[in-house]
């Protein structure tokens, strides 16, 4: 009596490597066959006309694959879609590009690192002299305080509502992949080719008005107000840009703003309540129609570090030369680094109201300087040779100068 084999029987269709261990050759793995000369040419076309949407008229790569119960396409979505998850604590975005997105509340310790030396062993406290061990600190993370609340807006973007969050909550904004479907592995995904993987936000509103951070660096738009009412610090608020109706509101001290791109105000105010420690802006800061960038106190009254991509106020010594050479050359903090152009328009304002502590450097052009001000400068004194003085100016700027 024969016995029936429990081994899967083989595929004709399966690829088989040749004795020098090579794949067997195919002109083109499609579902209609073509000579070598349109396949050749098909693809210079291609190449020669990079969109997307030609390559799905020609179906190379193919967007569908033959599998029982597959069947899918790319949709049009006319709002953003919103799910809840984790109680609250997060939601899932799709933008109508298909991007897709987790806003969350994270968990921030109230015993942040004080070095890169103290915090690989754990430091309790700034200033005690010693390290924890990492067997002394929680085995687990605790939860979020706060929830979060996701809202879509008829132009595409989204507003946010926190509820309930501390000064050791923070706001997240980050990319969320999709996961491939089963029977989808060789099919090529052209929905995705058309998504920005960036967020607009045309609101958040931190009700609490205690917050850590918002951090939405490389794939937010901030597109309207931002308002955080209660005077305890925010440590950190990065986005990808603000656009004109994009606004800041903080009661208290911000450590650090850092925006990937530029900063357009128009007739939009960012407004710290107190000290700014630290603005990176890695393209042009433009003031317009009565559009103002005030700092209530001081302008790099403490020094930051990196945070996450951004650079900190130790930026100009990042590409000196040290490594095995030895040098006195001293670098400043820095209380701003702008790498493209300030321009202030008739009626718009950039206004310190006590002193600009380190360098505010400007790699590009400064137009409209008169717009420019401060109360006093709070850079120090430099003793000259031969018993002089000099006062160091609160700023440096690479290009132009106009009024």
């Amino acid at each position: 009596m024969s016995t029936s084999s429990n081994r899967p029987r083989p595929s004709h269709h399966t690829f088989r490597p040749t004795v020098d261990a090579r794949l067997e050759e195919r002109i083109v793995m499609s579902n209609s066959p073509v000579s070598l000369n349109q396949y050749l040419r098909i693809s210079q076309r291609l190449l020669d006309n990079p969109s997307h949407r030609l390559a799905r008229v020609v179906g190379f790569p193919a967007f569908t694959k033959d599998a029982p119960g597959v069947s899918e396409s790319p949709r049009t979505i006319y709002a953003p879609a919103i799910q809840t998850i984790r109680g609250g604590q997060a939601v899932n975005v799709v933008a109508n590009d298909g991007s897709r997105f987790r806003i969350q509340l994270s968990y921030v310790s109230n015993t942040q690192q004080t070095s890169a030396a103290e915090g690989a062993a754990g430091a309790y406290a700034q200033g005690s002299g010693q390290t924890a061990l990492g067997i002394a600190q929680p085995t687990e993370t605790p939860q979020p305080q706060g929830t979060v609340r996701v809202y879509p807006r008829p132009d595409g973007s989204v507003g946010i509502i926190v509820d309930g969050s501390t000064a050791n909550t923070e706001l997240t904004i980050n990319p969320l992949p999709r996961a491939i479907r089963k029977g989808y592995a060789h099919s090529f995904a052209y929905g995705q080719a058309e998504q920005s993987r960036v967020l607009d936000v045309s609101s958040i509103t931190i009700n609490s008005g205690q917050i850590a951070s918002i951090l939405g660096f490389h794939t937010t738009n901030l597109t309207g107000p931002v308002t955080v009412s209660g005077t305890q610090a925010i440590d950190r608020m990065a986005f990808r840009s603000i656009q004109p109706g994009g606004s800041i509101t903080t009661g208290g001290d911000l450590n650090t703003l850092d925006v990937l791109q530029g900063v357009t105000l128009s007739g939009q105010n960012i407004l710290i309540g107190r000290d700014l420690n630290l603005i990176n802006v890695g393209g042009d800061i433009v003031l317009e129609n009565g559009g103002n960038l005030f700092v209530s106190r001081d302008l790099g009254l403490v020094l930051q570090p990196p945070k996450g991509t951004g650079t900190g106020s130790n930026v100009l010594s990042l590409n000196v030369p040290l490594v095995g050479t030895q040098t006195d050359e001293q670098f400043p903090g820095v209380s701003g680094y702008i790498q493209g152009d300030v321009i202030i328009n008739p009626g718009s304002r950039f206004a310190v109201g006590r002193a600009i502590d380190n360098l505010f450097q400007v790699n590009g052009d400064f137009d409209g300087f008169s717009g420019f001000s401060w109360q006093k400068n709070g850079m120090p004194i430099i003793n000259l040779p031969g018993g002089g003085t000099f006062q160091q100016l609160p700023y440096t700027i690479i290009g132009t100068t106009t009024p």
